[in-house]
């Protein structure tokens, strides 16, 4: 597949399709935590990317889809609101398929109304806010200059006016970042303003582009939702399993592993495969170069490079 990927089980998802709308590492943030890494084309200006390819993609696997999906979310490599299609590519799914639409964004382009129309007949918008203050927020998602907080949070608000379907906010909290009372307080506030459905809290497990991006303990990441309260809930934690999938190619491994970085576990978990089967499997793959094994919080991650070819089952 060129642009879905999984199905994966999602800490927030369930089982969920995803859908690359994006070039890799396209976007207008260039976060301190992105599992992607770093931004490589840093933009605000919408445009093109795939349309009709990505509706016959998804066409073509939801005639004989490969498991019962919770959600089709669209996604991938950078934010998915810079393509111009995504509009088009909601209303297609809508006419395909009853599955939920969920849209995974980083908001930055929530203050256009045309975004806003775009992403309206998704059943779920999944937003970022990792910081209500302006230095903050820049110092983490490091924005192309020009863009302003005060812009981003309209937006928000503007989305809760106008949008009918579910909004999940995500808090994305590092040690010593965005963990202070002041922090949490602003925080609060807007979150009271924007009236998400759901605040989802989480932090930095997987490996980051920056090293100073550290996370928090479970414990302290139940005292911010203590603190935040209005239903915060921590979702940094591992994936659910997911059902079985008994023959798995190489080149399966290596699709995932282009996404975002992942432990033996969660790789097991997707595929429904025994720890020990997946273990052995990364290994050779690791030993033909393939696919690299890092530590990152003293945790093993596996990660293939986009575009490695695998012709071997």
């Amino acid at each position: 597949m060129t642009y879905l990927f999984g199905p994966v089980p999602s800490r927030r998802l369930g089982r969920s399709l995803g859908v690359d709308l994006i070039p890799r590492k396209t976007c207008p943030y260039d976060c301190v935590y992105c599992e992607v890494g770093p931004t490589t084309r840093q933009t605000l200006k919408r445009f093109e990317y795939k349309t009709a390819a990505i509706i016959r993609e998804l066409a073509a696997y939801l005639r004989h889809p490969a498991a019962e999906l919770d959600f089709i979310t669209l996604a991938g490599s950078g934010e998915p609101t810079l393509n111009l299609g995504i509009g088009k590519i909601i209303a297609a799914l809508k006419e395909m398929t009853e599955t939920p639409v969920a849209i995974l964004t980083n908001g930055a382009l929530l203050h256009l109304a045309e975004v806003r129309r775009d992403l309206a007949a998704a059943d779920v918008i999944l937003p970022s806010l990792d910081s209500a203050i302006e230095k903050t927020w820049r110092a983490i998602n490091r924005p192309l200059p020009g863009m302003s907080l005060a812009q981003m949070i309209a937006g928000l608000e503007a989305l809760r006016r106008e949008y009918a379907g579910k909004i999940w906010l995500e808090i994305m909290v590092l040690k010593g970042w965005n963990d202070t009372e002041a922090e949490l307080a602003a925080l609060r506030r807007v979150i009271e303003k924007a009236a998400p459905d759901k605040v989802q809290l989480n932090t930095a497990v997987r490996p980051v582009v920056e090293a100073a991006a550290q996370p928090l303990t479970e414990e302290e990441m139940q005292a911010v939702a203590a603190f935040l309260g209005t239903g915060a809930e921590v979702i940094a934690s591992s994936p659910r399993p997911a059902n079985a999938e008994t023959a798995v190619s190489d080149a399966r491994f290596i699709e995932m592993l282009a996404r975002r970085p992942m432990t033996a576990a969660d790789v097991a978990e997707v595929l429904g495969l025994p720890l020990e089967v997946v273990q052995v499997r990364l290994k050779r793959l690791c030993k033909t170069g393939l696919v690299d094994h890092s530590l990152y919080q003293d945790q093993g991650f596996y990660r293939s490079q986009p575009g490695v070819q695998e012709g071997t089952g």
